[in-house]
């Protein structure tokens, strides 16, 4: 079940890692943003703690997702990652769900990029 029968080291919680960060991160920087602007009293109320926070939860989050897709390109790569990956072998889902892994951390790095763009770009609650 998820991958983890017969000595694998990749599984679903691998490969869902990254996405789970992204969406981790999404939420905590708008929540954040959205509670420090909540009052709506001062439109240009500096948000910096709350900017300070989100480029830190940002840098966590990039260096997750660097970490965790090395880690998986690593691997793939270790046991001749050349896809096609379509044989119903126990060596070739194992090359599958590490590629899944390694393109997914890489989608996960640039929505965590985006998701913070506004955050960080913008000053205060206009």
């Amino acid at each position: 079940m998820f991958g983890l029968r017969r000595g694998t080291s990749d599984s679903l919680i691998t490969m869902i890692a990254t996405p789970t960060v992204w969406a981790l991160h999404f939420l905590f920087s708008y929540v954040w943003v959205a509670s420090a602007c909540a009052p709506n009293e001062d439109v240009f109320k500096s948000i910096a703690p709350a900017r300070i926070g989100v480029a830190v939860a940002t840098v966590l989050g990039l260096l997750f997702c660097f970490f965790a897709g090395l880690r998986a390109w690593r691997e793939w790569r270790a046991e001749g990652g050349e896809p096609p990956h379509d044989k119903p072998t126990e060596a070739d889902r194992e090359r599958q769900m590490e590629l899944a892994s390694v393109l997914l951390s890489g989608l996960s790095f640039l929505a965590i990029v985006f998701t913070a763009l506004p955050v960080l770009l913008v000053a205060d609650c206009r």
